[in-house]
């Protein structure tokens, strides 16, 4: 899921980038301890008639059920932000638990799309400055990386560009006045 956010009196972008989560933490602990329930129930009462053997597998089925929400619940608190702001690029990522900090030059920054050198792989979505890159959007769709890419370059020469080329201390002023608010949410995509 991409949150775009852009405020054009201050000619800044922010970009928030998170995996599109359907359960909550609490949520899927209450999945996991229902399931459990069924399953050992359904387990005890055929140990009961006998099949004894059940008991374990039924075990070894909600281990391997409680890792899977387990990780899944632990990759969706992970997030990328990239703010745009006068000549800077920065980008905030959280994977995993640790967070990372990157700060490009606007100037130099080049948002690059690359297709995938194996049929049916995801693509790379990348910001590269002076041989470092940084790799965003590893959660998105196809259609989300191709929707990020075409806002970032936007966001990256688009400001930069007008505000050279009116060369007016009020450009940005002029700019919120006839957005109106001065903060639009261009939306989500993937929603």
């Amino acid at each position: 899921m991409v949150a775009t956010q852009f405020d054009s009196f201050a000619c800044s972008h922010r970009f928030l980038i998170r995996p599109n989560c359907s359960l909550s933490w609490r949520d899927a602990v209450r999945f996991y301890l229902g399931m459990v329930l069924v399953s050992l129930g359904i387990a005890i009462v055929f140990a009961l008639k006998g099949a004894w053997l059940i008991l374990p597998f039924a075990g070894l089925e909600m281990l391997a059920l409680g890792a899977a929400l387990y990780v899944a619940a632990r990759r969706a608190n992970d997030w990328q932000e990239i703010s745009i702001d006068g000549d800077r690029v920065h980008v905030r990522a959280r994977d995993a638990g640790q967070e990372q900090r990157r700060s490009f030059q606007r100037a130099w920054v080049q948002v690059i799309h690359e297709a995938a050198p194996i049929k049916g792989h995801p693509s790379r979505l990348c910001i590269r400055s002076h041989g470092h890159s940084v790799e965003l959007g590893r959660c998105l769709t196809e259609d989300e990386k191709r929707y990020l890419a075409e806002q970032l370059n936007l966001a990256v020469h688009t400001c930069e560009e007008l505000a050279d080329s009116v060369q007016s201390p009020w450009f940005c002023l002029e700019q919120k006045q006839l957005s109106g608010t001065g903060r639009r949410n261009v939306g989500n995509v993937g929603k």
